[in-house]
């Protein structure tokens, strides 16, 4: 795959995956699908949140391959971006938010932070 296309298949992973955060984050509960036999996983909501945050980060990292200071801004704009999706959730009525949710999902953006850089190297070396 070369270059360009790399950065197209990376925009429409990042839009539909923030489409799908934002739909699980903010659709009333009864429209989501039951968690099923995962709901034995012990903490299985904040591995959601933890997951949600980590594709995200690691898509805006591996899309935009910020450098230095603007890699922690970019960090921070999900982690606020995070937050604000907790405090809209509070407001609507059918969701609550939650602090542990927004330490989940600050989690997966901090853990993110560690692997896109393991991965942006097999992927530079996939696409020579």
């Amino acid at each position: 795959m070369h270059k360009p296309r790399y950065k197209f298949v990376l925009t429409l992973l990042l839009v539909l995956w923030t489409a799908g955060v934002l739909y699980g984050s903010l659709a009333p509960g009864d429209d989501l699908p039951p968690a099923g036999w995962l709901a034995i996983i012990p903490y299985f909501d904040k591995v959601v949140h933890f997951g949600f945050y980590f594709g995200e980060t690691l898509l805006v990292l591996l899309l935009f391959e910020p450098r230095g200071w603007r890699r922690w801004t970019a960090v921070a704009a999900v982690i606020l971006c995070s937050g604000a999706v907790e405090l809209v959730q509070g407001a609507l009525g059918y969701r609550s938010k939650d602090f542990w949710d927004f330490v989940a999902n600050s989690s997966g953006a901090l853990v993110a932070v560690a692997v896109a850089p393991l991965l942006q190297r097999f992927v530079k070396r996939s696409l020579r």
